[in-house]
């Protein structure tokens, strides 16, 4: 009964599928929505690829999945993922829909599938991968993950025990998640460690869940990630088995292991990513040279970043800032005060769209945001855009950004129209997941603009 049912499921999936496809959509949810639907264990009645890598963490799930997918495909493999369609159930019921014939034969040698952390006790039941990568595991959205405790009991009776983990040494709460899992390869950084420790504390775990001590830091690189170790049981990083050694930005490289490899963004996060990649495909058993040739053509995914020049000299910097999110928001503020030029504007679009329009908003997030790197000299002006300006306007007021920099605007639609061209060259636009199409049309009026 239960064949008979995938059978129909994956019929009609297929049907749904082929029918988007002729109306120019792509098929990336609603046949996985169907097929779950019809058969709730629809995936675990799919053959599986001769390799399933799963994604999770809470913030750079895509930009390493989607690299390890370019990696692999650059090695001749053919590769199933989910890096335009969604990371909960249906989306991974989806794209293995995708990937498989009408008896549910897999058509690809490899899948790699971005797995939102809360649907992973809907996913890993029914499959076993062969590798997980966990990036991070931090604070979110409290409507969607609340706190990182209630994400990490999740996980950890999620994770198959078969399962290769591949997890930040740096983050203590990722490197001691599942201990069910016994095979466990760790990757970190000690570059650039930070030199300040006072006032340094951990912010998502305190105290040690060994024994209830208070855990101390040896340094912060932001948030929790750093060094952290409790001084009455010893409980705190693993050692790592890859290590960035060394950034280069003059030169556009970084080290891992005595390796180089192209620098493609200088923020801490995303060399966090790719050393976690490397870790996977070195495991892998993906070559060094084939690692570092996938390198010098790979990007950052054009909805998470872009980077180009404008008229007149003018140099245009667009990064998703996850909205709900006080960690990955915080990082994007700081990394763009410790970006180059000294005069900089940056256009703030994290307006929670969604919310705001179909149910009560929880702004409690914006308090929790840390403010402070847009008072930077080197931030010239900070226009906010939204209906929230003014929530915006509250926080910058107590983070001591100076009033003289700051505009406000309550709607997002001609806010480009505020940034003075004649004086800033270094522009910032900063958009919430809900705005990418709006930020795309003020970023199409910015460049009207400078081209006038």
């Amino acid at each position: 009964m239960k064949k008979l049912r995938f059978l129909f499921a994956m019929l009609a999936a297929k049907c749904v599928s082929l029918g988007l496809k002729v109306l120019g959509r792509n098929a990336t949810y609603l046949p996985g929505l169907i097929a779950v639907k019809l058969a709730p264990d629809f995936i675990g009645h799919l053959k599986k690829p001769a390799t399933l890598i799963c994604v999770t963490g809470t913030n750079g799930k895509t930009t390493t999945s989607n690299f390890i997918t370019s990696v692999l495909r650059s090695t001749g493999k053919r590769v199933t993922n989910n890096s335009f369609g969604s990371n909960v159930q249906a989306g991974v019921a989806a794209a293995l829909l995708l990937n498989s014939t009408l008896t549910g034969k897999p058509k690809n040698d490899v899948a790699v599938i971005e797995v939102d952390e809360r649907s992973s006790l809907k996913v890993y039941p029914y499959i076993t991968p062969d590798y997980i990568v966990c990036n991070n595991i931090m604070r979110d959205s409290l409507k969607r993950n609340a706190h990182t405790e209630f994400i990490s009991y999740i996980l950890n009776r999620a994770f198959p025990a078969k399962t290769t983990l591949i997890l930040n040494a740096d983050d203590v709460i990722c490197a001691h998640l599942a201990p069910q899992c016994e095979k466990r390869v760790y990757f970190g950084m000690d570059a650039e460690r930070p030199e300040k420790t006072e006032g340094m504390k951990a912010r998502d775990i305190v105290y040690c869940p060994a024994c209830g001590g208070r855990l101390e830091a040896e340094y912060i690189r932001y948030n929790h990630i750093g060094s952290v170790k409790c001084p009455a049981c010893g409980w705190g990083n693993p050692a790592r088995d890859f290590t960035v050694t060394a950034i280069d930005r003059e030169n556009g490289t970084f080290t891992v292991n005595g390796e180089d490899y192209k620098l493609v963004n200088d923020n801490v996060v995303n060399v966090y990513n790719f050393c976690g990649a490397i870790a996977l495909l070195t495991t892998l058993g993906v070559t060094h040279e084939e690692i570092v040739k996938a390198f010098e053509n790979a990007e950052l995914v054009k909805t998470r970043y872009t980077a180009e020049a404008l008229a007149g000299g003018r140099r245009l910097t667009m990064i998703l800032s996850k909205g709900q999110n006080p960690v990955a928001v915080s990082r994007v503020f700081s990394y763009v005060s410790k970006c180059e030029g000294d005069d900089k504007c940056v256009l703030v679009m994290v307006d929670d769209k969604a919310d705001n329009t179909n149910n009560v908003e929880n702004t409690c997030w914006l308090y929790d945001l840390d403010y402070a790197p847009l008072a930077d000299p080197s931030v010239g002006q900070v226009i906010f855009a939204g209906k929230r300006c003014c929530e915006h306007q509250l926080r910058c007021d107590m983070a001591g950004v100076p009033e003289e920099k700051t505009v406000f605007l309550p709607v997002v639609s001609g806010s480009v129209g505020a940034i003075d061209l004649d004086r800033f060259k270094d522009i910032f636009l900063l958009y919430d997941n809900y705005l990418l199409d709006d930020a795309r049309k003020e970023e199409k009026a910015l460049k009207a603009r400078c081209e006038a």
